[in-house]
């Protein structure tokens, strides 16, 4: 059982799982919207997306065998703890229980088209894994897009199927926040993908992959890296100035807890030489994008009507 958790990486399932139902309940509910969803379409939503979050990080697992036996070996699953076929067979598993719990969900409420998006999805993280991931920038970007799509997905089926004329504008304001919400959670991810492939670049390079790490060379791609850096805190700094400054908790918020994190990694960045400080700047970015993601239950909307 120890390492089905460990092979689906929970941690990243909770998250998927924890940051719909912030959306859900931490801005959607408060800006006095009745969602479309009711208690099992939102159960069959978040199954959806946390198994299909499970069954990405196995086939990731299954593909990244060699590359992993060099990068972490005290960490492999498969092959391990787990032979290829049993992650295969996991693997499928998941993720036709993911697109069942879609399709239902979808004819629930009339839009089977919406069904579509999780077939979508779960084509993309097999590509990704099996060859996307090698790929330089390219893989890095895909996965940055289902993390932001997560958002997304959520406000399209909370909102979409009960939208009309009348609430077309406050449905339109609340789905250009998520959006918002969605471009930060896709910077930070792709800041955190490029610092692991530093991290990594060791299994990288003898796995054939072409990551930033190996074209530009780990010390060059560092600092390639904290420069992009600097363009998120500027356009966060912009985006605190121009809608939640007014507003101190909010503000201290995201200056102490995303915007200060970020410049602690921007500036280890330029001295960053091994593996194990690499990973600690991956994992301060991901406590960042935690944050970023409970930020949405922090708003509520009056702060951007102030």
């Amino acid at each position: 059982m120890s390492t089905f958790f460990k092979i689906i990486r929970w941690p990243n399932v909770l998250l998927t799982i924890l940051t719909q139902l912030v959306i859900v309940y931490g801005l959607l509910i408060p800006s006095l919207v009745v969602p479309a969803l009711n208690w099992w379409q939102l159960l069959l939503l978040l199954s959806a997306t946390g198994l299909l979050t499970a069954s990405g990080n196995v086939i990731n697992d299954i593909y990244d065998v060699a590359i992993d036996q060099i990068n972490k070996p005290e960490k492999l699953l498969v092959t391990e703890s787990i032979s290829e076929t049993s992650a295969y067979n996991l693997y499928f598993v998941l993720t036709i229980l993911a697109v069942i719990c879609g399709f239902v969900l979808a004819n629930s409420l009339d839009k089977p088209i919406l069904s579509s998006v999780f077939v979508g999805v779960a084509f993309v993280l097999y590509l990704y894994a099996s060859s996307l991931k090698s790929m330089l920038l390219v893989g890095n970007l895909v996965i940055s897009i289902l993390v932001a799509l997560v958002i997304l997905i959520t406000g399209v089926f909370e909102l979409f199927p009960v939208i009309t004329e009348a609430s077309q504008p406050v449905f339109k304001f609340l789905m250009e926040r998520l959006l918002e919400f969605s471009l930060m959670a896709f910077l930070i991810n792709v800041v955190r993908e490029w610092v692991k492939d530093c991290e990594d670049v060791n299994g990288d390079k003898a796995g054939g992959r072409n990551t930033l790490a190996i074209a530009l060379g780990r010390t060059r791609a560092a600092r390639f890296i904290a420069f992009f850096i600097l363009g998120i805190l500027i356009l966060l700094g912009w985006f605190v100035y121009e809608y939640i400054y007014l507003n101190d908790i909010i503000t201290y918020y995201f200056i102490f807890l995303i915007m200060g994190p970020l410049m602690f990694v921007m500036i280890k960045l330029w001295s960053a030489q091994t593996q194990k400080e690499f990973h600690i700047l991956s994992t301060v970015l991901k406590v960042v994008l935690l944050f970023g993601i409970l930020s949405i239950g922090i708003f509520r909307i009056n702060y951007y009507l102030n």
